[in-house]
């Protein structure tokens, strides 16, 4: 919240991040809550606002409370949009995978580390 204004686009991530959590991409989330693949991505980002039920029927889904959803601390690395298009990206793969994936990012990381540090 920002002032008197509630901030739809944190809890909008918040809903990506618990989804992606749970392995359920939004194809599979609109299926299951009778909701348009196109209106769970813009709850997700914040640009339109369901109803209560549509969000109760969301972490019901899920397998989460409105007290998760709404009373969430997050660091903002946990939020920030790379981090929730990684998780998409290896939600969807098998574990190995997953492994091959998350060993080539750290892999990568290292590299550019040491590049900058030689530059």
């Amino acid at each position: 919240m920002t002032g008197d204004k509630f901030d739809w686009e944190k809890l909008g991530n918040r809903i990506a991040e618990m989804r992606i959590t749970k392995g359920i991409t939004q194809q599979q989330l609109a299926e299951m809550t009778g909701l348009s693949v196109v209106y769970v991505g813009y709850i997700e980002q914040g640009k339109r606002h369901g109803t209560l039920t549509t969000y109760l029927d969301i972490v019901n889904i899920l397998g989460y409370t409105l007290n998760d959803l709404i009373i969430y601390e997050s660091t903002d690395l946990l939020t920030s949009p790379y981090v929730l298009e990684v998780a998409s990206v290896l939600s969807i793969c098998k574990t190995g995978e997953r492994e091959t994936l998350l060993r080539i990012i750290r892999e990568l990381a290292e590299m550019i580390r040491q590049f900058q540090e030689n530059a």
